[in-house]
């Protein structure tokens, strides 16, 4: 297995790995457990955040990697897939920053379950849509990978 396969396969666990946090910290929110949730999701957007740098490092020393279908099927499969899943990232990426600064901002101020403050049902709104942007992106990750190694790979 190449260098660039092993780097895509360490991309996807330690994405799919952040996401399965974030979950587990959704399933805490819904228990009214702030205080856990708060800590899921810190360290879910820690992962987000190196794992985001890691994948820059990597596109920075090894490049792109190479479509190796025809330029029919690059530009009817890989390109549509790839422009859903960089909005899908980028889309995740602006949601979280956003919902991670209202969370952060309650958690500071001691607000907690129950409050039903405008900031808090904003919280929550964000939070679905980030859980589905979120989920896509690890989806068409994961149809990238393949489309790259395994259905097209590049001679």
């Amino acid at each position: 297995m190449e260098l660039s396969s092993v780097l895509w396969c360490v991309v996807l666990l330690g994405m799919t790995l952040a996401y399965g946090i974030t979950l587990y910290g959704v399933h805490a929110a819904k228990r009214h457990e702030v205080a856990s949730h708060g800590r899921r999701m810190i360290v879910s957007c820690t992962l987000v955040g190196i794992w985001l740098v890691a994948y820059l490092t990597k596109q920075m020393f090894f490049g792109r990697d190479q479509f190796g279908g025809t330029s029919q099927e690059y530009w009817t499969l890989y390109v549509p897939v790839l422009a859903v899943h960089t909005s899908l990232a980028i889309t995740t990426i602006g949601l979280g920053l956003t919902n991670m600064t209202i969370g952060l901002r309650r958690l500071r101020h001691g607000i907690g379950a129950g409050a039903m403050v405008a900031g808090v049902m904003r919280h929550r709104v964000l939070g679905r849509w980030m859980q589905w942007t979120f989920g896509g992106t690890i989806l068409t990750a994961y149809v990238v990978y393949a489309m790259l190694f395994h259905w097209f790979p590049a001679q």
